[in-house]
């Protein structure tokens, strides 16, 4: 008799069904493996049959890719679970091609070339990647056969004149000092402690420029692949609050551009020189009496003549003539003789050289002298079946134009960047950066005074002890030399900056994939000031003359990190995307500083030896997360859409605002993918609608939440009230575009922006019974419109040459439109305040003085006697009475006469401030906003020979040129200089006092910016296609040489037309062109050597 339980029956069944589908489940996966589609073949040119070496075989929708080998072929095995696949062929320079498998076999790609680069894959600001036929918003790529065409200095260079709308102007010359990048019009009113830079991604890596600065002065242009350019919220609204001034994403090398198991080593020389390209004009002349025996100067008191050197004597000034109202009117028309430097003890004084024809020195070219500029970057690339890799070291020097006095910039950096797959859909990526960077700067102080000395004197002079004078004008007691300033006080920058990023991607199904990155980046800067004991100054300063030392220690520290999931997948005709994003921020600073004077010991610069010391420091910490969504769906290869979703949170925002959402929609019509289109597909291969609207944001700076204190002399005294409910600026964007081909030479791409920037931060000022001067609100609106146009084309192009050609185009401006604090003047740091923010005005528009230039500029009372007015050569008004020509002041000895009769009294030719008839005499006279910008390139190659150039510029805006007002309280400034002119044409020091305004802003020194600069120019010969080289171990030869910044066409009399301040409340240079004592910008010339071994 047997019993059974049946429940353990029950079980044990299961069980056995258990085992069964485990085991039927392992013996089935080598049958999917064996069912796995297996696809070979070649990737050629579709007109040559060469092969392409580095193609990407990639299966749509998946992580699943390769590379071509050295022989053009690919093998590539699509995922698991898919029955068909799309695979696609891609390589720079050449239209992708894309073929539908469903079994394994052997497919070829033959691609064509594609000039236009209208297939150029974007991945920046899309939920996926888009070629740039597809691309919803304006977005540009730059890549490396571009940016190489010819070498750059920096990064920000790179994308100068290459990208319709983007603005690089470089403020100061000086080596290492960052360019301002604007993209569009500005989107701060006031940018105080933030920036209008756009965010940075570099290799994933977040930085914000306006927490711990730019980037671009880190890396080395060699190891830069590509660049993608986000141009306003429209497109960038996927990174919410810190993007509404656009995205520059940049992508260096990682091996994988190479052939499937190629590796290289490459070396790139540059040796070249840096020369100051323009000049300012000084006065070369005086107005002093002069003995006619020995030439000297006669002194006021003794009225004797006196050795120029003596700096206890003064000379007499000589009015140009004896009549009682001509008294105090100099023209300063006479050269000098002699040199008025040195010791009036040692001998007689030397006649001074020829300049131009006439005696005296220049000064500008004195004080600066060429420099070196070198640069060494040694690479090895290799690419693997399962990783690919890039390490990279480099090494720039640049002295810039005091290469007689200090050494200016260098930077060393390594990079090293590698991806790895791994088993079950898992690939790892890493990237490195270790930069170092040490700039010798020039005293500021030094452009200032080396405007004010007359031609006699002579700024390279030394003195007994070898030293130059600190005091080389005996007339001046002001300026000091600028030589001594910048030869004897070492100010020095070093800079070390890390950043680490790390990324994976895990292929859990073919369409399902999980992605995440870490980041790292941290900057360490420290800053001396080292005026020696024993420092000279022309009066006594007991802070400086024993010594005087300041150090100062920055570091910053961020951290980001996300991670999220992709989908994709094929409804139909419809691929579609989705994926999710979670982010985390974090950012440290801390900041150090101490200055210490009345030094014990002179050879020792150090704190703690220093009598008297003061000390200063501050911290930060920031942190923020954030939420995104977005989708992408393609449909027929006709409709895209894209759509994006975000919520920020951040320690900027209030307390009561922690939260804040932003989107964007954008779409694109492709009616060149129509059937209709048929007939036009040979004229027009390529026709593109595309709209795009989107928000994002800019945070607030640290403080501006909280209340703040400040402490002076031991007294705390209260600053800006704190406001909890401040929240981020939100900019809402709105784009349409139309992108075309013609005869697939032409593209064509039209670009039209209307911006909102809204919530603007401001200061906003309190009455007196809050017991705070301000507090920061949002308070304004900045409107801003932007048109912009690309235009490339190929004019030939076969196996032997080629010739390119590129045009890009740009307007834009920019208007305050709400404005809820009074209007205020502000320098914005620049030097002159003369930028004016007021209610329905141009945002970085002049301010300040006009002077009169026809009859509805003067008093109603005096209109009716315009024949009393003449318009000099200035084209001012000026009173000159009835009878009197404006060219008769000196012949008719009526300079220094005075008006009667009149509603006030004038002075005879001297300039008439304009005054309405509400009593202001405040007025616009300038703007920094260009009419347009503009860049054109040209590319021709014929065999190993190939030449570059490309001339950027702008038509119309303004500079306001403050070097030159100022010299003129002094009557230093070319403007002063009468020599060589007739006596109808003169002018004397006092007309140009008048102007000078006590150095208030006004429009005589207000200049037409318009520019053309040739601002790269290279020529390259290839070496390789002339001598095979290889069996030397060499694979390519190439040499040339190399210019930027060689010439400038303008009217400008500063150094250069490039100029502004990159910084202040204008938050940029391309808002604040101001020039005022600079650091000018300066040409390059340099041999270059590219060797591949």
């Amino acid at each position: 008799m047997y019993i059974f339980d049946i429940k353990t029956v029950e079980g044990t069944n299961k069980m056995r069904k258990s085992f069964a589908l485990i085991a039927a489940t392992f013996l089935m996966i080598p049958g999917f493996l064996l069912a796995q589609i297996q696809v070979s073949g070649t990737v050629t040119d579709a007109q040559t049959g060469d092969k392409l070496v580095g193609a990407n075989v990639i299966v749509e929708g998946t992580d699943t890719g390769t590379s071509t080998d050295v022989d053009g072929n690919y093998s590539v095995t699509v995922p698991a679970g898919l029955t068909s696949a799309k695979l696609t062929a891609r390589y720079i320079g050449y239209k992708q091609s894309t073929v539908t498998v469903s079994e394994s076999g052997t497919t070829d790609f033959n691609l064509q070339e594609d000039v236009l680069k209208m297939d150029a894959v974007m991945v920046t600001g899309v939920a996926g990647e888009l070629t740039k036929t597809k691309t919803p918003f304006a977005i540009d790529k730059i890549d490396s056969d571009v940016l190489e065409l010819a070498p750059s200095t920096t990064v920000e260079s790179m994308i100068r004149g290459k990208s319709a709308g983007v603005k690089v102007v470089k403020g100061s010359g000086e080596p290492g000092y960052a360019a301002s990048v604007q993209l569009r019009g500005a989107t701060s009113i006031n940018a105080s402690g933030r920036s209008q830079a756009p965010l940075y991604i570099v290799d994933g890596i977040i930085i914000d420029p306006s927490v711990s600065g730019s980037p671009m002065g880190d890396i080395s242009p060699d190891d830069v692949q590509s660049i993608e350019i986000i141009k306003g919220a429209s497109g960038a609204s996927e990174y919410g609050a810190r993007a509404a001034n656009g995205v520059i994403a940049i992508t260096t090398k990682r091996g994988s551009e190479l052939g499937l198991g190629q590796t290289r080593f490459n070396y790139k020389m540059e040796q070249g020189y840096n020369q100051l390209q323009g000049s300012i004009k000084t006065n070369g002349s005086h107005f002093f009496k002069i003995d006619p025996a020995t030439g000297y100067m006669i002194d006021n008191d003794s009225g004797l003549p006196f050795d120029p050197r003596d700096n206890t004597k003064s000379p007499i000034p000589e009015n140009y003539s004896d009549s009682s109202w001509a008294n105090g009117y100099y023209f300063s028309t006479k050269p000098y003789k002699y040199v008025a430097t040195g010791d009036p003890t040692d001998g007689s004084p030397k006649l001074l050289p020829d300049n131009g024809g006439r005696p005296g020195y220049d000064h500008v070219q004195r004080m600066y002298s060429d420099g070196d500029y070198t640069k060494h970057t040694f690479s090895m690339s290799r690419n693997a079946e399962s990783f690919n890799v890039f390490v990279g070291l480099s090494s720039q020097g640049e002295d810039g134009v005091f290469g007689d006095f200090i050494d200016g910039f260098t930077r060393n950096t390594f990079r090293l960047n590698t991806d790895v797959s791994l088993p079950a859909g898992i690939k790892l990526g890493f990237s490195s950066l270790l930069s170092r960077s040490l700039k010798e700067e020039a005293s500021a102080a030094a452009f200032f005074d080396v405007t004010f000395f007359p031609w006699d004197v002579d700024i390279l002079a030394k003195d007994s002890d070898g030293q130059y004078y600190i005091q080389p004008d005996p007339r001046n007691e002001e300026e000091a030399n600028p030589v001594y300033q910048i030869a004897y006080n070492d100010r020095l920058s070093t800079r070390d900056r890390v950043l680490l990023g790390s990324n994976f991607s895990w292929s859990m199904t073919p369409s399902l994939k999980a992605v995440g990155s870490l980041s790292y980046d941290r900057s360490a800067r420290l800053w001396s000031n080292s005026y020696p004991k024993g420092w000279l100054t022309i009066t006594p300063s007991p802070n400086f003359n024993d010594g005087n030392l300041t150090k100062s220690n920055t570091n910053e520290q961020s951290i980001n990190g996300d991670i999220g999931i992709n989908y994709a997948t094929q409804v139909g005709e419809a691929d579609i995307i989705v994926r999710g994003r979670y982010n985390y921020e974090s950012y440290d600073y801390v900041y150090r500083s101490g200055n210490a004077w009345n030094l014990a010991v002179g050879d020792v610069p150090q704190l703690e030896t220093g009598a008297d010391k003061t000390v200063s420091s501050s911290n930060q910490t920031v942190n923020s997360d954030g939420f995104n969504i977005g989708g992408q769906i393609d449909l027929l290869d006709r409709y895209i859409i894209d759509l994006s979703l975000r919520q920020d949170r951040s320690s900027l925002f209030g307390p009561q605002n922690r939260e804040n959402s932003y989107y964007k929609f954008s779409g694109a019509y492709r009616l060149s993918e129509e059937s209709f289109w048929g007939p036009l597909k040979g004229l027009l291969p390529e026709f593109k609608f595309r709209f795009s609207s989107g928000t994002a944001g800019v945070r607030p700076a640290f403080s501006q939440q909280y209340e703040t204190w400040s402490v002076a002399g031991g007294n705390i005294s209260k600053g800006a009230l704190g406001n909890k409910d401040l929240k981020p600026q939100t900019t809402t964007e709105t784009e349409f575009g139309v992108d075309f081909s013609l005869l697939d030479r032409v593209s064509v791409e039209l670009t039209s922006s209307s911006t909102l920037n809204e919530d603007q931060l401001l200061p906003v000022p309190l009455a007196g019974f809050y017991g705070y001067s301000s507090q920061w609100q949002n308070a304004g609106t900045l409107e801003a419109e932007a048109l912009e146009l690309s235009v490339n084309g190929y004019v030939l192009n076969t196996r032997d040459m080629s010739l390119s050609l590129g045009f890009n185009y740009d307007t834009y401006d920019q208007k305050l439109t709400e404005f809820n604090m009074p209007a205020y003047l502000t320098s914005s740091g620049s030097g002159q305040t003369v930028f004016y923010m007021k209610n329905n005005t141009q945002y970085a528009s002049f301010w300040g003085t006009k002077w009169a230039t026809g009859v509805n500029h003067l008093p109603k009372a005096d209109q009716a006697s315009i024949s009393q007015f003449a318009t000099n050569s200035d084209g001012y008004l000026v009173w000159v009475g009835d009878g009197n020509k404006v060219t008769e002041g000196i012949s008719k000895t009526l300079w220094g006469r005075t008006s009667t009769g009149l509603s006030q009294t004038y002075n005879w030719g001297r300039p008439i401030q304009f005054v309405d008839e509400t009593g202001n005499s405040l007025h616009q006279i300038g703007t920094s906003v260009p009419d347009f910008g503009y860049s054109f390139n040209a590319n021709f190659r014929f065999q190993g020979l190939s030449v570059y150039a490309m001339f950027d510029g702008q038509s119309g805006g303004n500079i306001y040129n403050h070097t030159r007002q100022w010299g003129a309280r002094e009557a230093a400034t070319g403007d002063v200089d009468q020599y060589g002119k007739s006596e109808a044409e003169m002018k004397p020091t006092i007309y140009y006092r008048d102007l000078y305004h006590v150095n208030a802003a006004n429009d005589y020194y207000v200049e037409d910016a318009s520019y053309m600069k040739l601002r790269e120019l290279s020529v390259k010969y290839n070496v390789s296609s002339l001598v095979d080289l290889r069996s030397v171990g060499i694979n390519g030869l190439q040499v040339g040489i190399v210019g930027r910044n060689l010439i400038t066409w303008t009217d400008y009399q500063g150094y250069d037309p490039e100029v502004g301040y990159g910084g202040g409340t204008l938050g940029s240079a391309v808002n604040a062109r101001v020039d005022s004592y600079g650091y000018p910008n300066y040409r390059t010339f340099s041999f270059t050597l590219d060797v591949d071994f």
